[in-house]
């Protein structure tokens, strides 16, 4: 369909690319990253939108939303940063800035409910102790069953001050509890995220962390 194929349109530019690269930067925590690339959609929606019906440009937006979600996951978990305090802070600003956006152009609702796994991500990534990463890893599989433990495998490396004993116990509680809400070997339901992040399709297995530990 050519509206989706916009979306590459908009996704291959250059421009959109650099600053895509640019996510978890200190560029990104000073606040120059997230802040152009918006006004850089909302510039191209406008264009779209004078040539498209109401309803086929609401979907067009929303799939912009979800690769806009995927990429800054992907970017989250293949950075090479550690993950600070004022990475936690700007993730939330990112969350909000997103949702402000896009309600511009599909229901809060909608917008919301997909912005939900970058909440899920950041509220994984402050996470503190084993029981804390257990917990809220439990609640995210219920927003996003098919996220993988490889996520708190990744987001336990980029954590500098847990020590390796607490973070192999992480990630061994997580997979556990991953492979508890299996069904016959699947998780109960798809998301719209997580089959389409890069780097987790890219790592063989569970041994990202394994390596870095032992």
């Amino acid at each position: 369909e050519a509206l989706f194929h916009l979306i590459s349109v908009i996704f291959d530019d250059p421009e959109v690319q650099q600053l895509f690269l640019k996510l978890y930067s200190k560029e990104w925590s000073d606040g120059q990253v997230t802040e152009y690339i918006l006004p850089t959609f909302s510039d191209y929606f406008a264009d779209v939108k004078m040539f498209v019906e109401e309803r086929s440009f609401r979907r067009f937006v929303e799939a912009c939303l979800e690769e806009t979600i995927v990429l800054f996951i992907d970017h989250l978990l293949s950075q090479k940063n550690y993950i600070k305090e004022i990475t936690i802070e700007r993730m939330r600003e990112d969350e909000e800035a997103i949702i402000e956006a896009f309600r511009e152009y599909v229901s809060v609702n909608k917008v919301e409910s997909k912005v939900r796994v970058l909440t899920d991500m950041r509220e994984l990534a402050s996470a503190n102790s084993v029981d804390a990463f257990a917990l809220i890893y439990t609640n995210v599989l219920e927003h996003q069953p098919d996220c993988p433990p490889e996520v708190v495998e990744r987001l336990v490396a980029l954590r500098e001050a847990i020590p390796r004993k607490d973070a192999k116990e992480i990630v061994q509680e997580c997979k556990e509890i991953y492979e508890n809400s299996l069904i016959n070997g699947n998780p109960p339901k798809p998301g719209f995220v997580f089959p389409r992040v890069k780097c987790l399709s890219a790592s063989k297995g569970y041994d990202y962390l394994w390596r870095k530990l032992t």
